[in-house]
């Protein structure tokens, strides 16, 4: 095969008749005819034991021949000949590799995972029926829903009933005067229980109720009254909105007054104290004992001084919690009246 003529050389080189190599005009016969015609001379045939090895010295059976000849192995003058791979040549197979291997690297770490889950993502039934929804009754009424636990439960002080709230009323709370207290034959007089609005100032509207009418009753101003019968019963004062207090309420009320009889026989005036049971619901709270049916001044005295003081004039402090007796001595009969200190 000729070699085919350089490209871009046409007007500078010229193509040899004899060997078919191309070379610069500049020369004025073929180099690569003379370099073959001076090695040809430079080594005769009697430096070579035999014609054999001087063949097998010149010539390379595997290149192709030209005019009746053998080309030479080597071509020292630029001919077209190629060799080996050049370093420009690795360098770019190399890079070549590396950018083959980045490429699959992507692909299997970075672009099959998001291919993956674009599958997983399709779902072969768009409607599934789930357990957790509960299938509607065949009389289409919704079911009663789960009340929750973790609500807020309403305190000791607060109704479940939450009432509508009148426009005039401002209080958000309120108090009672007692939180519990007693009826006797001795004072059977009825009881009014004062209310303390909060924050002062404010107003509001109160619902008054008797646990048992038949032990004490209540009407809706807080007048508490003996109802005939024994007992104990608690009122409940409600505010519209569902605020509520208690106060109980010991009654002993037969429906009428003994007598007393005095030390020296016979019957004696009917006297009594105007309490013969109540309550203190703090340290430092009092009340004034007095006797009702004589003008004579009574000798005062307590069971237990740790839990309640009283003075000369019949008026009973309480100290600590407990309960204690009062004693009182007029005209040769003798009144007690129980004390009961809580808080």
């Amino acid at each position: 095969m000729a070699a085919r003529k350089p490209t871009g050389a046409r007007n500078e080189t010229v193509r040899c008749e004899n060997c078919g190599e191309y070379y610069a005009v500049t020369y004025k016969r073929c180099p690569f005819c003379e370099e073959q015609e001076e090695y040809r001379r430079a080594r005769s045939r009697e430096d070579y034991d035999d014609e054999e090895e001087y063949e097998d010295e010149v010539y390379d059976e595997e290149e192709p021949r030209h005019k009746g000849g053998k080309r030479l192995k080597t071509n020292t003058r630029g001919g077209g000949y190629g060799g080996g791979p050049t370093p420009l040549q690795i360098v770019g197979w190399v890079i070549s590799l590396a950018l083959i291997a980045a490429a699959i690297y992507i692909v299997v770490t970075i672009i099959g995972p998001f291919i993956q889950r674009g599958e997983q993502a399709v779902d072969p039934n768009p409607n599934p029926v789930t357990s957790s929804t509960p299938a509607p009754s065949p009389s289409g009424s919704a079911e009663p829903q789960p009340t929750d636990s973790a609500a807020p439960q309403p305190s000791d002080s607060q109704s479940p009933e939450d009432g509508e709230i009148p426009a005039g009323q401002t209080a958000t709370g309120f108090t009672l005067s007692l939180s519990e207290f007693s009826l006797s034959n001795r004072y059977p007089d009825p009881v009014k229980l004062n209310v303390t609005f909060s924050p002062a100032g404010s107003t509001g509207t109160i619902t008054w109720e008797s646990s048992d009418p038949a032990v004490v009753t209540v009407d809706q101003n807080g007048v508490v009254s003996p109802g005939g019968t024994t007992g104990t019963a608690t009122i409940t004062a409600t505010m519209a909105g569902g605020y509520t207090q208690t106060c109980k309420v010991y009654n002993s009320v037969t429906g009428s007054s003994g007598s007393s009889t005095g030390s020296g026989g016979g019957t004696a005036a009917t006297l009594s104290l105007n309490r013969t049971d109540f309550t203190l619901d703090k340290a430092g709270a009092s009340w004034q004992l007095k006797v009702n049916g004589t003008s004579s001044n009574p000798t005062w005295s307590i069971g237990n001084s740790s839990v309640a003081t009283i003075s000369g004039d019949g008026t009973v402090t309480a100290v600590s919690r407990g309960t204690t007796t009062v004693t009182a001595t007029v005209d040769g009969q003798t009144l007690t009246c129980i004390v009961r200190c809580t808080w």
